[in-house]
């Protein structure tokens, strides 16, 4: 018996190697706004801060943050077709799949460019969750685990921002922050996840209950 009933995974950054796309989508609205660009000299350091911080630094009003979620993810759409899987995540989920290990996906994202994606590298994925809110995962987690009557224990989040392991925390459930997504490590030293993941084949290992060791 598998240590989980679901897999939950964030899809921006963990499953879809969307951050080149999410800069260049973010710098066309940046020069229209007058905020300051994103570039390979200031990445590293965003990487590092909270949403709140990077905004601070970037010259971007908090408030403006859901208008610019939205107008990003409109044209997102438009680039999906040029959109990959980050290393070995496709693997994963059809490893999951064979394993009868059953997997969501909760994003910020919209469930329209989302469910493209899946279609488009012919990967199933029966169960997308999405909401607009920047800072409300935590909700959203809550609302898969009426829906599908589970309990806080009985799913792993798989994310790669701090966020991600607030929301986990308000909810209940544990978190499994991979590396190679939007958020660097250092973001995270006052909010610990439950896992520290390298590779999604260490995903695979801990779910089918073999040994990973925690943060």
């Amino acid at each position: 018996m598998y240590p989980y009933k679901f897999i939950v995974f964030d899809f921006d950054g963990t499953i879809a190697d969307s951050r080149s796309l999410f800069i260049e989508l973010y710098n066309e609205l940046a020069l229209k706004n007058s905020y300051q660009l994103l570039n390979e000299e200031n990445l590293d350091e965003l990487r590092c801060l909270s949403i709140t911080e990077r905004c601070r630094l970037l010259g971007v009003p908090l408030y403006k943050i859901p208008f610019l979620a939205s107008v990003i993810i409109r044209r997102y759409k438009a680039a999906i077709p040029k959109l990959e899987f980050n290393e070995g995540m496709k693997e994963l989920l059809l490893s999951l799949t064979e394993n009868r290990v059953k997997y969501a996906v909760l994003s910020s994202n919209s469930k329209t460019n989302i469910e493209q994606f899946f279609r488009q590298h012919k990967v199933k994925c029966k169960r997308i969750y999405s909401s607009r809110s920047m800072f409300g995962k935590h909700l959203l987690i809550n609302k898969f685990l009426r829906d599908k009557d589970v309990k806080p224990s009985e799913i792993l989040y798989v994310g790669d921002e701090l966020r991600d392991v607030i929301a986990c925390r308000k909810s209940g459930v544990d978190v499994a922050w991979v590396s190679w997504g939007y958020d660097n490590e250092k973001a995270l030293e006052n909010n610990k996840p439950d896992y520290h993941i390298d590779s999604p084949a260490q995903i695979l290992s801990l779910v089918l209950h073999k040994p990973v060791v925690a943060v």
